[in-house]
């Protein structure tokens, strides 16, 4: 058999797709059919509470305390982090909402048809690397939840050395979550949506029980409750705080990039906006207060005496006492984080790899293959050495940031600014010379430009927290807001830049949204719209065929 059969082998269904379609779609690409857009504004707000039960996000609020913040600091930098994160979210979401698309096909408006590869590649980077950390931190979920089973687990021959926190024991939770996880991506994405709401109401009984439990064993909230701010000598009380606050908001910014991804099941476009913003603010803020009076508590209810932020420490330090009272506890805690975390790997993060694996080789990647692909990567770059030191590791993400943080800045500014709504769904799939976003060679050079000029003021701060020691303080302090400026600079930059050199088919002068119903690319429907604001429906007359690099002055009016 040669390797052009076994290629042919591997590709994935594409029946009824075009030839000038064909390097750039497969059908999990395509808007989400009618029939599966079945998430609701109740969907959106339950996923973010539950989303947010994880492991990572109970201890959001360590690194403000950690640095220095009082307590009550720290909880007000995650929420108005998480307050400055949500806005550019919902609004990168907005067009998966409206256009039931993807974030790698959206962001060919923008960069290209095949310029759009970079953006999707290094969101795909991002994500694989999350992928396997969360899948640690399931790992050990699934080992507390063991332990309390049987101590034996504890003893099980350790190969790693004691510079990680990975053990044999840890391992075999990791291997188990690793392959409930491979499981789980022969379930569609769109059935996920009755796992978030079990997810929302498992993790408030085990976060209420872990928060009764703990204050009653402690017989208060502990010390940390009680500590004012410790700012470290020479460091300013004031740029600690802003700090702490833009890292909160960077941390999550991949969520910022993913949102089209799950927007694009929304019922209706509203119902992935007010609810998506007030619930991924709350929800976080919610957790971290929780997440700090336990572990507050955990000096007293623990026989180290220390403090710990790591929720299955604790409950692993409960066992001290081996009664059958506290092994029913722990299992029972341990086993609500281990089903939380694990549809926190699904949604947060394997289907949007899934989604940018597709899109980087739709003839051969469907969306659950890329899962699968991530996983098996996930695990492959050993992801327990990469937090050897968990706050060096947060700060390195946070700073890597800047780089998607201009993409997300791009695709705001092409689709608030310049498209004003208005996206022309079959020329995503276009990659014909002359298609409206093939540009040159399928690259937009307005895109990449403004791509550059957003990471810019944040490229000292990044050096500096990759080690170059030579970075002034002002150029420390303008790192800090990486995070902001990226998004801003980006999207302002591609708005100057489009007025200054107008896209094909001209620049939008009027707000127009449209909703499609059918796709007009397989042959087999027709290309329908539904207004966005009167939710008529419309025949896509010629709007679709007759736009083209070709028309590069014709102002995009009433469309």
């Amino acid at each position: 058999m040669g390797a052009s059969s076994i290629l042919r082998k591997l590709e994935v269904d594409r029946e009824g797709i075009s030839e000038e379609h064909s390097l750039l779609v497969n059908h999990d690409l395509l808007p989400v059919p009618p029939e599966n857009r079945t998430w609701t504004k109740w969907t959106y707000s339950l996923f973010w509470f539950g989303e947010c039960f994880s492991v990572t996000s109970w201890t959001v609020a360590a690194t403000g305390v950690t640095n220095g913040l009082s307590w009550w600091e720290a909880w007000i930098c995650v929420i108005l982090g998480h307050l400055i994160a949500g806005i550019p979210m919902i609004m990168t979401g907005r067009g998966g909402a409206v256009y039931h698309v993807p974030f790698p096909v959206l962001a060919r408006s923008s960069f290209g048809v095949f310029g759009a590869y970079w953006p999707v590649f290094n969101r795909e980077a991002m994500t694989i690397i999350w992928c396997g950390v969360q899948m640690v931190q399931t790992g050990n979920c699934v080992y507390t939840m063991i332990l309390s089973w049987t101590k034996g687990i504890s003893k099980v021959n350790n190969p790693f050395p004691s510079d990680v926190s990975m053990t044999g024991g840890r391992l075999i939770g990791f291997v188990i979550a690793w392959v409930i996880l491979m499981g789980c991506t022969f379930v569609p994405v769109h059935k996920f949506r009755k796992v978030i709401y079990v997810k929302s109401v498992v993790t408030t009984i085990c976060l209420l029980a872990f928060f009764g439990w703990s204050l009653g064993r402690a017989g208060g909230v502990g010390n940390i409750v009680k500590q004012g701010a410790q700012i470290p000598k020479g460091k300013s009380h004031g740029w600690v705080f802003i700090q702490q606050l833009f890292i909160q908001a960077a941390n999550v910014v991949t969520f910022v990039a993913n949102n089209a991804d799950l927007s694009r099941y929304a019922r209706r476009p509203i119902d992935a906006l007010w609810t998506q913003l007030i619930g991924f603010t709350v929800s976080f803020g919610f957790i971290a207060f929780f997440g700090i009076m336990i572990t507050s508590a955990s000096a007293i209810t623990t026989s180290t005496g220390k403090i710990n932020w790591d929720p299955m420490g604790i409950l692993a330090a409960y066992l001290a006492d081996y009664s059958s009272a506290n092994r029913a506890g722990v299992f029972f805690i341990a086993a609500g984080f281990s089903f939380a975390q694990i549809v926190t790997v699904i949604v947060a993060n394997l289907i949007q790899s899934g989604n940018d694996a597709a899109a980087l080789a739709p003839r051969y990647i469907s969306i659950r293959r890329g899962m699968i692909i991530a996983l098996v990567l996930g695990f492959a770059i050993t992801p327990w050495n990469l937090t050897k030191s968990s706050f060096s590791f947060t700060s390195y993400l946070s700073a890597y940031s800047i780089f998607i943080a201009s993409i997300c800045g791009v695709i705001i500014g092409d689709y608030f600014l310049v498209r004003k709504g208005y996206i022309d769904l079959p020329s995503l799939f276009n990659s014909r010379e002359g298609g409206l976003y093939y540009f040159k060679f399928g690259f937009n050079w307005r895109g990449y430009l403004a791509y550059i000029i957003g990471m810019i003021p944040a490229i000292p701060g990044f050096l500096h927290t990759c080690g170059v020691k030579s970075v002034s303080k002002g150029g420390q302090y303008l790192g800090y807001f990486g995070f902001p400026l990226g998004v801003f600079l980006g999207a302002v930059a591609y708005w100057g830049l489009c007025l200054l050199s107008p896209v094909p088919g001209g620049n939008a002068t009027t707000w127009h949204e449209v909703e499609p119903i059918g796709t007009g690319i397989t042959g087999e429907e027709t290309l329908e719209y539904m207004d966005g604001v009167s939710r008529e429906y419309t025949k896509d007359s010629d709007n679709a065929d007759h736009k083209s690099a070709d028309a590069s002055e014709k102002v995009v009016s009433g469309v």
